[in-house]
């Protein structure tokens, strides 16, 4: 396969077919080992990690927040990729012959593609919605309903895109090889540059002007009222600023480099056929493969665990992990301690707030707004802005 959409196996046609026994690279036992070592450890982080999240969320209904349910997605794409992705890529390529059935050879590659697509699209639709929060406060948040409604969308559109994959497989006797087979390569050239922009350079593009924006309106806003706080305060907001951008220069980051490489690498064989021929195309071809599917790893991880509610059911379900949470737990200066609010979907947010201030001291300066229990108020999403007070921390993770 030479896409992004089915980037689960090497090309094992009749001419380059050869070329898997005369490969001393992975012909070689050793490496054939290493690799399949690489790609057991993805699939065993992979489906734990992004089925814990989906368990996490689905146990409790306090967890049912728009933020919540886009990463219930993308775990759900990773794990679909991990199980149909990981698994059969060295195994085809291994073995050198397809020896799954004509069924599993059409459903295969193009769950492998919706798959990719679902993840790349929900993750620009989390960017998206942390983009609307942070620069435009005073909009209401997005419903559960527009959420769900996104997310069938996602769906919709990655089973429609990637049904031509599905459609062109085949399974070519006697060799038993499961392969493209195009109207024409003219079509095929077109297709392919459409998924590959479409999958990740506009993904990209999106993320990274969203967090970008974010990073800068953030920024902006701890400047923006000099001399109205303490130097504990400022402390404070400095260290989650600081955290907070790192982890958006994490989030960019890592989608890029896990993506970039095999998009390449399917671009450059999509347009030259004789990268097949070079001696050193599987090694390469497995190394940024097993980058891309890394990236189901990393998701949980990054969206999920280092998210403070994510976390603390995480230790309910997993008490054996409570230490290693609170290693991860971001540290905050002594005097502030994490209070929760709703805003108007009743989801929960972080407020830092004093804990030597009282809740009805009048002195507090205006961007400390003293709060009522939040068990018995809600707000309006038009009434309760995003504000320095406000942990942004809860919306971006």
């Amino acid at each position: 396969m030479a896409n992004t959409t089915n980037e689960g196996f090497v090309n094992l046609t009749d001419e380059n077919s050869t070329l898997l026994a005369q490969d001393e690279f992975t012909s070689n036992v050793f490496v054939q080992f290493t690799i399949c070592l690489f790609y057991l450890t993805i699939f065993i982080l992979g489906v734990f990690g992004n089925a814990l999240v989906c368990y996490v969320v689905v146990r409790n209904h306090q967890m049912h927040t728009v933020t919540n349910f886009f990463i219930t997605n993308l775990a759900v794409s990773d794990v679909l990729l991990c199980i149909l992705a990981v698994p059969f890529t060295p195994m085809y390529t291994f073995i050198g012959r397809w020896i799954f059935g004509n069924s599993l050879c059409h459903l295969v590659p193009y769950a492998q593609g919706v798959s990719v697509y679902i993840s790349t699209l929900t993750l620009t639709s989390i960017a998206i919605d942390r983009f609307l929060v942070i620069i435009y406060p005073f909009h209401p948040r997005m419903k559960i309903e527009t959420c769900l409604a996104i997310i069938i969308g996602i769906w919709t559109v990655a089973l429609l895109l990637t049904l031509p994959y599905g459609i062109y497989m085949s399974l070519e006797e006697p060799n038993t090889y499961c392969e493209e087979h195009w109207p024409s390569q003219r079509f095929r050239m077109v297709f392919s540059s459409f998924t590959s922009i479409l999958q990740f350079v506009v993904p990209l593009f999106v993320i990274a002007f969203c967090y970008i924006c974010v990073s800068i309106k953030l920024n902006d806003r701890a400047r923006s009222k000099p001399g109205t706080k303490s130097s504990r305060r400022e402390e404070a907001d400095r260290e989650r600023k600081q955290r907070t951008n790192r982890m958006l220069i994490a989030m960019v980051t890592i989608f890029g480099v896990c993506w970039l490489p095999l998009n390449i690498v399917n671009i450059v064989d999509d347009f030259n056929d004789s990268t097949n021929h070079w001696p050193y195309y599987r090694l390469s071809f497995f190394i940024v493969h097993c980058l891309a599917m890394s990236s189901t790893c990393y998701n949980p991880f990054l969206y999920a665990w280092l998210n403070d509610n994510f976390r603390k059911e995480f230790k309910q379900v997993l008490p054996c992990f409570s230490r290693m949470s609170t290693d991860f737990t971001p540290q905050t200066t002594d005097p502030y301690k994490s209070e929760k609010l709703y805003n108007g979907n009743d989801t929960v947010q972080d407020s830092f707030l004093p804990r030597f201030m009282s809740k009805t001291d009048s002195t507090m300066p205006s961007e400390n707004i003293p709060l009522q229990t939040t068990t018995t108020q809600t707000f309006q999403p038009s009434e309760r802005p995003l504000n320095e007070s406000t942990d942004v921390e809860d919306v971006l993770l």
